[in-house]
């Protein structure tokens, strides 16, 4: 045989060598009985690698290379099992036993990491909110449910505006991300609400702690990201749901229908959300002018490629009038409930705002490694008016052609993130990203509050991960680059000029399981943020905070080092987690209160000020279902967090006070028609809050409120029904909110409020 053909055989040879499939296989079994759990997952998260067991509980699951890979053995009511497995040429087969369990934690999380990762080996402290809890507890926002996420609390402007807090952190330090894609919208005020609808949200996942490494800016405080089913888990060529809720504390009405399905490789989706809610009732009186109106829309279409490659388009509306309530129209025991639809209408002065968004996702297999790409294009018009809209049939407003915004804010935003998950290097897995952002934010009225300009950022980061058996290791570096044109803008006295940032920042983590129930892990991270248009420019009445605020050109950008640690204990009926932070923020940005009043509207002047800070705290949750009390069980999650201005030795403001959830709860499988049926009862403990030192901060008294719930499923031959009953404030409490922005006037938060959600899936 000639030498040229004898070389092409070899190399023919060794490819064939290289490329012989590598398969995982094996059977998955009930722990107690030995029968085989058919639909229980197998999943490779580090490669979003997955399959499902057959009737008799067998898989096969392809993998790209030998090497060492973690697995995650998961079925729903059993404990999730959790390996790490040296999988070497041909055929490596495991078997697994999941053991029955009541304590049910979600087992994967796609928001703590470049690559999708089981809790129990991710360093982060991260917390994830299924759709049994949305279910459960989401109200006038589906941010409602992150309220019983340790700690995570809520900045509320009544019930349609509830911004999530992190550890002592909100606004523009905690980023909100929808499926990847950052939430750009005017989020830096109080009563700016995260522009996202229940009927786009099917999880929320939250990362607890900076995360800047991922996301870039503003990422001080955590990461609140809300993601959809997967399209492509459709079976058939049409499925759906609809939803009904109702609530009693606002009249408020919603309904959402979800249309999808799934023809060989080309996938589809469309969902419309409807809600309209009148004036919030206290246990004492009404407040005026604090209904809204909701309408949101969304679609979205994919196609599968061969090999695991996919192309994903995505759009969404969403479109929100909300009164803004003065204090000073509130008349305690004197304002009457309005008959008929006046309870809905909403008066001057109101807010309208629109988020419409498009995003392109690509998904690319490059022989063992594979190409993310997402671009987006957002733009988010908010417009304040301080007239009076035309009330119709129904008492809403109707704007007249005529009508002008006291007040219009418009952002357009395109960004776009490519990551490489490069093939597996041993027992090492990483991702290479590069990330882009252009912004323009234009100022369209009359009201100047922040002058006109446009950023342009980037940023390239890499982050690796080492899988041993019993401890995973992960550490990164990103570098950001951030221009910002500033417009000119006379009525501000702010000159046109350029400013430019740039950031180093990284995260370190270890997570060891010691044991298969056991896990400790810990992570150190440094997070940046850079100052806002309202905090560098800012001069003018924030109708929306009630106060009259002054910027700081002279600010600098924040950075944080932080330092957090956690210890989770999970067995079939017992699961516990304790977590301790504490974050060094150098520049922190606050609205200090001076003892100026703007002559005109009355406001107190707050001039934005920057001081070094320190936040530190803990927080702990502790399920526990008794072996003896089939299906009884006891829910604790509390969190303490304190702010520190490291300048003045006071206290931070705003910072929430020390919490205690406690819940009573049944579940059971089945009774009699019933699936599936779970009922809560508790309290929860709120601190009170009085700190001479912040005369901003009016001080709150120690309460306590109760909740009740009760949820079952009900199916027939092609459909399933799932009613959610739930009471919130079940003895109408009267108390203050601490993070309310109606706080410093004594407002009284909602009293008692039944919410019925029914679910009919198809």
């Amino acid at each position: 045989m000639p030498r040229p053909l004898l070389r092409a055989c070899a190399l023919l040879a060794l490819m064939a060598g290289t490329t012989h499939a590598q398969t995982l296989t094996g059977r998955v079994t009930d722990g107690e009985t030995g029968e085989p759990l058919p639909g229980a997952t197998v999943v490779l998260p580090t490669l979003d690698l997955g399959t499902a067991t057959d009737a008799e509980g067998r898989y096969a699951l392809d993998l790209p290379a030998p090497g060492t890979y973690r697995v995650v053995y998961r079925y729903v009511g059993y404990t999730t099992d959790t390996r790490s497995v040296a999988a070497g040429s041909g055929t490596t087969v495991v078997d697994v036993v999941l053991t029955p369990s009541f304590v049910e934690v979600a087992p994967v999380t796609v928001t703590a990491k470049a690559r999708a990762s089981d809790v129990l080996s991710t360093p982060q402290s991260v917390a994830v909110v299924d759709e049994h809890v949305l279910a459960r507890e989401a109200g006038g926002t589906p941010f409602d449910a992150l309220d019983v996420v340790t700690g995570v609390r809520l900045l509320r402007t009544g019930p349609a505006v509830a911004k999530p807090v992190i550890r002592g952190l909100t606004a523009q330090r905690v980023l909100v991300v929808q499926d990847g894609v950052r939430q750009e919208g005017q989020q830096w005020g109080d009563e700016h609400g995260p522009e996202v609808g229940a009927a786009d949200v099917d999880r929320i996942e939250v990362v607890r702690g900076p995360a800047s490494l991922l996301y870039g800016s503003d990422a001080l405080g955590g990461v609140v990201q809300t993601t959809h089913d997967a399209l492509f888990g459709y079976e058939g060529a049409l499925a759906g749901e609809a939803v009904l809720t109702g609530l009693t504390g606002t009249r408020q009405g919603s309904g959402a229908v979800t249309l999808g399905g799934r023809r060989g490789a080309l996938a589809y989706e469309g969902r419309l959300g409807v809600l309209r809610a009148g004036h919030v009732a206290t246990p004492a009186y009404l407040l005026p002018n604090t209904a809204q109106a909701q309408t949101t829309a969304s679609a979205r279409l994919g196609y599968r490629f061969a090999e695991r490659g996919s192309l994903t388009a995505d759009a969404g509306l969403f479109d929100q009038t909300l009164g803004l309530f003065e204090a000073d129209e509130l008349a305690p025991g004197a304002v009457p409930e309005p008959e008929g639809a006046g309870r809905h209408a909403i008066g001057e002065p109101y807010q309208r705002v629109r988020h419409a968004r498009a995003a392109l996702r690509a998904d690319v297999p490059l022989g063992r490694s594979r190409l993310e790409v997402v671009t987006a294009l957002q733009q988010n018009r908010r417009r304040e008016f301080g007239h009076h809209g035309e009330e119709g049939d129904e008492g809403g407003v109707h704007e007249h052609a005529s009508e002008a915004p006291s007040l219009y804010l418009r952002l357009t935003t395109a960004t776009a993130d490519a990551r490489l998950h490069h093939r597996p290097l041993g027992r090492v897995f990483g991702t290479v990203g590069v990330s882009g952002l252009w912004q323009e934010n234009e100022t369209l009225a009359e009201e100047t509050l922040i002058p006109a300009a446009a950023t342009l950022g980037g940023a390239v980061y890499v982050t690796e991960e080492l899988v041993l058996p019993t401890l995973t290791l992960d550490a990164g570096l990103r570098f950001d680059a951030r221009s910002l044109d500033v417009v000119a803008n006379e009525a501000l006295g702010v000159a046109a000029q350029t400013r430019t940032y740039t950031a180093l920042t990284g995260a370190l983590g270890a997570a060891w399981q010691p044991r298969g129930d056991l896990a400790f892990a810990a992570n150190l991270g440094r997070a940046f943020r850079t100052p806002q248009l309202i905090e560098l420019f800012g001069d003018g009445v924030h109708e929306g905070t009630l106060r009259y605020e002054r910027g700081d050109p002279e600010l600098t950008p924040e950075s944080s080092l932080s330092l957090d640690g956690v210890a989770r204990y999970l067995t079939p009926h017992l699961f516990a987690e304790v977590s301790a932070f504490v974050n060094r923020i150098d520049g922190y940005i606050f609205p200090r209160a001076t003892d100026a009043f703007d002559p005109e509207s009355g406001f107190r002047i707050y001039d934005y000020a920057q001081a070094d800070a320190r936040l530190a705290g803990a927080e702990l949750r502790l399920d526990v279902h008794p072996h003896v009390f089939h299906g009884l069980g006891l829910h604790l999650a509390g969190d303490v967090t304190g702010g520190l201005n490291r300048e003045t030795g006071q206290p931070l403001p705003f910072v929430p006070p020390a919490r205690l959830q406690v819940a009573v709860e049944y579940r059971v499988d089945a009774l009699g028609p019933a699936r599936d049926v779970e009922a809560r009862l508790g309290p929860t403990f709120v601190a009170g809050q009085d700190r001479p030192a912040l005369p901003e901060e009016v001080p709150t008294d120690t309460y306590t409120t109760w909740g009740l719930s009760v949820a079952a499923t009900f199916e027939g031959a092609d459909f399933t029904v799932t009613p959610v009953l739930a009471v919130d404030n079940l003895f109408d409490a009267a108390y203050v909110d601490p993070l309310s922005r109606f706080r410093p006037y004594g407002v009284l938060a909602p009293g008692r409020s039944v919410r019925l959600r029914l679910r009919v899936g198809f």
